[in-house]
């Protein structure tokens, strides 16, 4: 039973603690000044003690920072770049204004106000609406596991009802930007060498990640069985040490391996022993990201997406980025003119005349001439037909996009697309990539027609006779119409 002692601390002021046990420990109070306080407090804290809700009230005297370090410590299984994302948002963000303050003195109040005015420490301005969200749910993570570990009895960032604070909206993400087969190809065919002519596709008609290419070995694939083994993952820290685990959700599967990629990966892989990495860097080490981004993709990126253009530039046609039938009949009079079939296709061979003529049309400095030259050498392995269409600019994730958007197109479900991608579930696949199946339900709609349509059988000439002067059928037809019009 709670009672009540007195106590007089240092300075010699007389006071009263309550005095209550939990868990068959007799535990004290804080000083009170009237008794009658210090009672009220040792029979609060013995009732939650009966309801498994008492939290001993030392516990909460840790910093913000001190659990934080200690919450950090029993997260060894979260992904090396997700703790350390964490461990900036909090250094730059949260411990400002609460890594020094006593778990039990934030404020639900405080915590409102610090989610919508938070700065950045290096401008000193607000943050952007994606760091604020972030960092304010990781604050509220931080206290839900304070409130776990008994050091806390509630999440002072949360009303009583469970609600968190107003946090920013989240940005819109940058929209998707997805390759046809045949742009894609162009892609392919401008990089500068073999290694990166197959990671490219192979990135492109698989899904992969980059982590999840890069990290990928010999043994990996499987050309027979047309499969290829995820298992593992590279991660890139901030200071560039590069940490080979996981995936990002943790899982294995496998993925289908194109049979035109077979002989291009057959090649990479040639020479090298089961546990080599199926694609290495200058050398031999893990391929970076920002290394091949810099000298293969980027370059051929920016060479394919302007291909017609250019070529239209070099015929001396109106610029555009369509190849269209005066881009046509223009190659279709260079070919012949060299003695080439006037197929009007831009293969590598027009590719060379096509650059000659360039440079007779053009002047420039010599940096000018340089990047025409490195750009037709880029282009002179591409083909233009009839139709092709320039594009903006993307990135290595866009491969992965670009994977979507051509599985979807080719008939995939969203199981195949999700098991493709190794996404945690179906419902990411439909909310990354709801847009791609708003087409199908067109496609949709006519095969349900024809195939309800395929059911019905054709009436003679006499029964369509006898159909039509039906009085009952014309009022029939008659109220179908009208209600087609209305």
């Amino acid at each position: 039973m709670a009672y009540t002692e007195q106590r007089t601390d240092s300075e010699g002021r007389t006071g009263h603690v309550g005095r209550y046990r939990v868990d068959g420990r007799l535990r004290s109070t804080r000083r009170f000044t009237a008794k009658r306080e210090a009672l009220a407090e040792a029979r609060r804290q013995e009732e939650a003690g009966k309801h498994g809700e008492w939290v001993d009230p030392g516990a909460g005297r840790v910093t913000v920072a001190e659990w934080f370090a200690i919450w950090q410590e029993s997260r060894v299984d979260r992904a090396p770049r997700t703790i350390e994302a964490e461990r900036e948002r909090f250094r730059s963000l949260v411990a400002p204004s609460f890594g020094d303050r006593p778990l039990r003195q934030v404020t639900h109040e405080d915590v409102a106000r610090w989610a919508a005015t938070m700065t950045s420490p290096t401008t000193g301005e607000t943050a952007s609406p994606a760091r604020r969200r972030d960092a304010a749910r990781l604050l509220v993570a931080l206290l839900d596991a304070a409130v776990d570990a008994r050091r806390l009895r509630t999440n002072p960032a949360r009303t009583p009802s469970g609600k968190v604070p107003a946090l920013p909206r989240a940005p819109k993400t940058k929209p998707h930007r997805y390759l046809s087969h045949e742009q894609l190809r162009r892609v392919a065919d401008a990089t500068r060498t073999p290694q990166a002519r197959a990671l490219v596709l192979l990135t492109a008609l698989t899904g992969l990640r980059w982590g999840e290419v890069s990290a990928l070995t010999v043994a990996d694939v499987d050309p027979l069985r047309r499969r290829v083994r995820v298992s593992k993952a590279y991660t890139r820290l901030d200071d560039g040490t590069l940490l080979l685990g996981d995936t990002k959700t943790h899982a294995r599967r496998e993925v289908p391996l194109p049979a035109i990629l077979v002989a291009d990966v057959a090649a990479q892989a040639a020479g090298r022993a089961p546990a080599d990495l199926l694609f290495t860097g200058a050398r031999g080490g893990p391929l970076r990201r920002e290394s091949f981004d810099r000298s293969a993709f980027r370059p051929a990126v920016l060479a394919a997406g302007r291909a017609v253009r250019t070529l239209r530039e070099a015929l001396g046609l109106r610029a555009s980025g369509l190849y269209d039938d005066g881009v046509v009949a223009a190659v279709r009079r260079l070919q012949f003119g060299a003695g080439l079939d006037p197929t009007g296709v831009c293969d590598p061979a027009t590719w060379s005349l096509v650059a000659d003529a360039d440079r007779t049309r053009r002047d420039g400095t010599r940096g000018e001439k340089v990047s025409r030259t490195r750009l037709f050498t880029a282009l002179s392995g591409t083909t233009l037909g009839p139709g092709a269409e320039d594009f903006d600019t993307l990135t290595l994730h866009d491969l992965r996009h670009t994977a979507a958007s051509l599985a979807i197109s080719g008939g995939a479900t969203v199981k195949a697309v999700q098991r493709m991608l190794g996404h945690e579930s179906p419902v990411l696949t439909l909310s990354t990539y709801a847009g791609l199946f708003e087409d199908d339900l067109d496609v949709l709609g006519e095969t349900m027609s024809a195939a309800f349509q395929a059911t019905s059988f054709e009436p003679s000439a006499a029964s369509a006779a006898t159909v039509a002067d039906a009085p009952a059928n014309v009022t029939a037809i008659g109220s179908a119409r009208a209600w087609a019009a209305g």
